[in-house]
Order: C-alpha cells, then sequence, then structure tokens
C-alpha cells in the first residue's frame, strides 16, 4: 500500500485521463484533489467525485447558476433515468472501495458522459429543466411509493386484528393503487365492518 499522496494521484489521474474529452470541448479544469475533479466551461461544471468513505464514484452536471441563485446539480443517473438508458449504473452509483480499482468505472462514467450527456454538457438550458422535472417526478414517485407500503402495512395489521373499520378507511385512502386480494379484502371488510 503506497503513502496517501500516492493513492490520492491515481483517482485523480484516472478521472484526468478519461475525462479528457472535456477539454478538447472548451471546458478547462478548475480544481483536482484526491476525491474531486471539477471542469468548467463558460456555461457548465461536471464534477467527478469519489467518496472515500462509501466508496461511491459519480458524475454531476449543473448550470452555471444565474446571479444570486444556488447551483443545482444533476447527477448521470439522472441524465440516465431521464434518457432511458438502462443500465445498471442507473439506480446505484458505483462503490468501489479500493483505489486501484477504480478506473473502469471511472472509464465506464465517462464513456456514458461523453454518449449521452452532451445536451448537457452543451448547456442546453431546456434540457437542463427537463432534468429538474423529471428528478422532482421520480422524487413524488418515491413518496408515494414510501406512503403506500405504509398504507399497506398498516392496513395488514389491522386486517389481522380484524379491525375493519380501519381496513376500510386504509384501504380507500389508496383505492386506486389496490391489488386483487387488497380490493377482495377492502369488499369484504366494506360487508362485515361494525357500523
Amino acid at each position: 500500500m503506497g503513502s496517501a499522496g500516492a493513492m490520492s494521484m491515481r483517482f485523480a489521474e484516472a478521472a484526468k485521463q478519461a475525462f479528457s474529452f472535456l477539454e478538447r470541448a472548451g471546458f478547462r479544469l478548475t480544481e483536482s484533489d484526491p476525491a474531486q475533479l471539477k471542469y468548467e466551461s463558460v456555461q457548465v461544471f461536471v464534477t467527478i467525485e469519489w467518496d472515500v468513505r462509501s466508496g461511491e464514484l459519480e458524475v454531476f452536471l449543473s448550470l452555471q447558476p444565474r446571479k444570486g441563485k444556488a447551483r443545482d446539480s444533476f447527477s448521470l443517473r439522472d441524465l440516465l433515468g431521464m434518457e432511458g438508458v438502462d443500465a445498471p449504473e442507473r439506480k446505484m452509483p458505483f462503490q468501489v472501495a479500493e483505489e486501484g480499482k477504480l478506473k473502469p468505472f471511472i472509464d465506464k462514467l465517462a464513456e456514458d458522459t461523453r454518449r449521452h450527456a452532451q445536451p448537457a454538457l452543451a448547456g442546453d438550458r431546456m434540457y437542463f429543466r427537463r432534468l429538474r422535472a423529471y428528478r422532482n417526478a421520480q422524487a413524488q414517485m418515491y413518496m408515494r411509493d414510501m406512503e403506500l407500503r405504509r398504507v399497506r402495512a398498516e392496513a395488514d395489521k389491522a386486517w389481522q386484528k380484524r379491525e375493519l373499520d380501519k381496513v376500510v378507511r386504509l384501504y380507500a385512502s389508496i383505492e386506486g393503487q389496490l391489488t386483487v386480494s387488497e380490493k377482495a379484502k377492502l369488499a369484504y371488510a366494506k360487508q362485515h365492518q361494525t357500523h
């Protein structure tokens, strides 16, 4: 195992090599440290990050913010999801604990960035608006799924305890999302509830 300095070179060097296409596209490297590289163009920031603790490796893209606005970054995962790229890395970021094993993953991120992020790299504001809308829709879907899981778990408990009024109330709140067996339980509970 080398010193921390030698270790830190590996991420930065691998990322510089893999993302060199950015420099040919008018970006300049503005920051390089052991776990992060930042490239900037007139309109766009690209950040390649490796979280040493979790091993997560990800690329973030963002527009240069307008005066007084916060920078809004989008992960390459957001972008691949919006584009419908069916890639395993769309679900979760790569997790690579050993720095010596990062290169193939960095290369894959660079390839995906080069192939799928051209509108973002060009600073297309409409594209970034679509990304924001996509990410918001994903967050709403996630929250809805969490709520469905919670209601289903509570309804299941109420069903086991034969608290049929509660079963009716809970299932009625998600009626459009019920499975066949849940619909049957709701119908039964409605017929047999206490009032």
